[in-house]
């Protein structure tokens, strides 16, 4: 198939909402019982304004509103919500633990109630909620009884039931008598049992009476940049999953560089992992392989869990894909996983040209939304994240064993000799990551994927969250502090470090970090503070008529006319509309700045699937790789203020980007490469489809226009084969 080239430019613990027994366990506070570890939670419910669980170190919430002289009546009666997944098994096993991530509906599942479901053992930990307090995402757990061929499809309801049982505690975990460790070569051995109950060596990540999870990390010998991590999962009646891991990764620590050894993993005397290993600076590496992605210390029980995909997708928390996948489909091919392989990742990040990890969720992320939920699929979306420890992205603050806050680093860029990081910034008083030897394989961040996000939204691994935190924060480090305006974390289009793909995809992961960190995170805060920055500034910045953002630079040189790349812009607008569903947490105020941006943004989208009137812009050719955004060249285009000259109509931008007006007529789509799924139609895609969802005027006009040709089916069957691009309106 031919392919089109994108060319390049110049230049915590858990909110303690333990909800068990399918009955079970208030979604209140008050009612939920508490780790040791754990500091008591306010029994004050999450503020409308910011959405936080209570005890959170989010922003400062607007005040509430006056009472309602007419007060809401009193709660409902618990009821069924939509949500549900399902459990198989292929050897029958009695009381089989599970666990899994849900994303849930905005206001199906409320704060004043719990989250239950049929199965006698259960529990649900809310870990995010919605503005208005109802659950946003869960990291649900339980035992089934389980038997082949016997899918349970497991619903869950709204319930006032608050029973619950003793929650599961490190001195559970030791009473197993597990033992584990981490070896690494000449550097050392480090032994779990000598971190459980340290608080020092420990985060408590889960607490219940059902399933509790622990982080534990210590240095592996004297080495002062590498560390072995373990996530041990811990279930009632026993079972104990550990996924294991070695980290080279230091913030500010002198020296970084490349370490080598055998790593081993150990588990109850067992040895589960042994391989020659050899981590770059700033990398990290699961210690499994093959199919066995994490170890268990009995038997692996087998529970295969599928999320219901609609649903998953009617949450918002993904896009809304068009494509099926037909169970023969090559991308449900399973991978196989070796600790720092490529895996699908491209050989050349950054390279000219389409690929597939390119997107709002790269098409193995989308192969698990579009094949039901395929066990295939979800292997190689936890092999993929697995996969980007091999990138140099892992700057992990040493004073707090987290990835950095902004707040702290207002001045620090990351040092680029050998970082692996192109087009990284400068600072203004010098303080830059110290200077490492090696080199890590490039992560571009004008052409990098989302990482971890979906792995962790279907499995509920701190692992996987991290992960998506280090690829914030990245973006974060390798912009100029003046740039980023020092700790409010801008991201720029007209900054030559980004580009408008690179500001758009830094964003896409920006808005998932704020999404994905859990409310009582102190992360989530830093995170939220530069979503708002952000909104502020691009708010200020809606100059052009058109809805286009400031290019770093124009397809034309200093000739005029200003040619920009279209299809960037559809990037952009796609994630400041993936983000305004995403980014929960944001002030009410803040809210409506982004939904007024992202209106005038998706300007450039619905204004190129014009009608057939002189002063609009043919439809059938809107899938234009370089558009005229003005008449000018760049030197005597004004992006401040008015800004301009602009040209006064969708028609005069046609006709000098096609060369011809426009035509007066309908018909079949053109250009592009059509009907390609990964060509210039394919990435305007997910624009459209935001700006219908979010009532932008004249969008949904626009989306039938393109829907209506003659031609459209061709596109959307080359979508069932490369769905990456397949995103459509939720609300259609």
């Amino acid at each position: 198939m031919k392919r089109r080239q994108f060319l390049t430019t110049a230049a915590a613990g858990a909110s303690a909402f333990i909800l068990p027994g399918c009955g079970g366990g208030s979604g209140n506070a008050t009612t939920a019982p508490l780790a040791s570890s754990d500091a008591p939670a306010s029994s004050t419910p999450p503020n409308s304004a910011n959405g936080n669980s209570s005890g959170s170190s989010g922003p400062i919430a607007a005040p509430n509103p006056p009472a309602d002289p007419n007060p809401t009546p009193s709660p409902a009666p618990p009821s069924s919500g939509s949500a549900s997944f399902s459990l198989g098994i292929g050897t029958a096993r009695t009381l089989a633990p599970f666990t899994l991530g849900m994303p849930l509906k905005q206001g199906e599942y409320p704060s004043n109630l719990s989250i239950g479901c049929d199965l006698p053992e259960f529990q649900a930990v809310v870990k995010n909620r919605w503005p208005d307090g109802s659950a946003k995402f869960a990291i649900l757990s339980g035992r089934a009884t389980l038997s082949p061929g016997n899918t349970v499809v497991v619903n869950l309801r709204s319930t006032s039931a608050t029973t619950a049982g003793p929650v599961l505690t490190e001195a559970d975990l030791l009473a197993t008598g597990v033992t584990a460790s981490i070896s690494y070569g000449s550097y050392g051995t480090v032994q779990l049992g000598s971190l459980i109950g340290v608080a020092a060596r420990t985060r408590t990540w889960i607490s219940g009476p059902q399933m509790s999870s622990w982080l534990y990390s210590a240095p592996i010998g004297s080495d002062p940049h590498l560390k072995a991590w373990f996530e041990v999962r811990l279930w009632k009646g026993g079972n104990v999953e550990v996924l294991p891991w070695i980290e080279n990764s230091t913030l500010r620590v002198a020296n970084p560089g490349t370490k080598s050894g055998t790593a081993t993993f150990t588990l109850n005397g067992s040895q589960r992992y042994s391989g020659s290993i050899t981590l770059v600076h700033h990398t990290r590496a699961v210690l499994a392989s093959g199919t066995t992605l994490t170890h268990w210390a009995s038997s692996a029980p087998g529970v295969v869990v599928r999320h219901d995909t609609s649903y998953f997708q009617a949450t918002k928390l993904v896009p809304a894909y068009r494509a099926k996948l037909s169970s023969s489909s090559e991308l449900l091919i399973q991978k196989s996983y070796t600790p720092l392989a490529r895996g699908d990742f491209p050989t050349d990040m950054g390279s000219a040209g389409y690929d597939a990890s390119i997107g709002l969720l790269p098409e193995w992320d989308v192969a698990y939304l579009a094949s039901s939920a395929d066990p295939r699929a979800r292997n190689n979306v936890i092999v993929n994240a697995y996969a980007a420890g091999r990138y140099g992205i892992h700057y992990r603050d040493e004073t707090t064993n987290r990835p950095l806050k902004f707040s702290s680093y207002p001045n620090l860029v990351i040092n680029d000799a050998n970082s692996g990081v192109p087009s990284s910034g400068a600072s203004i008083n010098n303080q830059y990551t110290p200077a490492p030897s090696g080199s890590p394989p490039n992560w571009a961040t004008s052409h990098h994927p989302s990482i971890g996000y979906l792995a962790y939204l279907i499995t509920g691994h701190a692992y996987f969250m991290e992960t998506v935190q280090f690829s914030a924060t990245l973006g974060y480090l390798k912009q100029n502090d003046t740039s980023r305006e020092f700790s409010k974390g801008l991201l720029l289009t007209q900054v030559g470090a980004n580009t408008t793909r690179g500001a758009a995809w830094s964003l896409r992961t920006l808005f998932q970090a704020t999404s994905a960190t859990p409310d009582d995170d102190p992360l989530r805060a830093e995170f939220i503070a530069s979503v708002e920055a952000n909104i502020d500034y691009y708010y200020g910045r809606r100059v052009h008529p058109q809805g286009f953002c400031e290019p770093y630079s124009s397809y034309n040189g200093s000739n005029p006319p200003f040619t920009h790349a279209a299809w960037m812009e559809d990037f952009l607008t796609a994630a400041w509309g993936y983000g305004l569903d995403i980014a929960s947490g944001i002030s009410s105020a803040q809210r409506t700045k982004m939904s007024d941006f992202f209106a005038w943004k998706a300007r450039s989208i619905v204004g190129r699937l014009g009608g057939t009137s002189s002063n609009e812009f043919n439809y059938r050719h809107a899938a234009q790789y370089t558009i005229a955004i003005a008449p000018n060249a760049p030197e005597n285009t004004s992006w401040s203020g008015a800004g301009g000259p602009w040209y006064a109509s969708w028609g005069q931008i046609q006709q000098v980007t096609t060369g011809t007006g426009n035509e007066g007529i309908t018909g079949g789509l053109l250009d592009a490469y059509f009907p390609d799924p990964t060509s210039y139609w394919g990435d305007l895609q997910p624009a459209i489809s935001y700006a219908v969802d979010h009532n932008v005027p004249g969008a949904l006009t626009a989306y039938q226009r393109m829907t209506s040709a003659s031609n459209w089916s061709q596109i959307v069957t080359g979508f069932n084969t490369q769905p990456v691009w397949s995103v459509r309106p939720r609300s259609i």
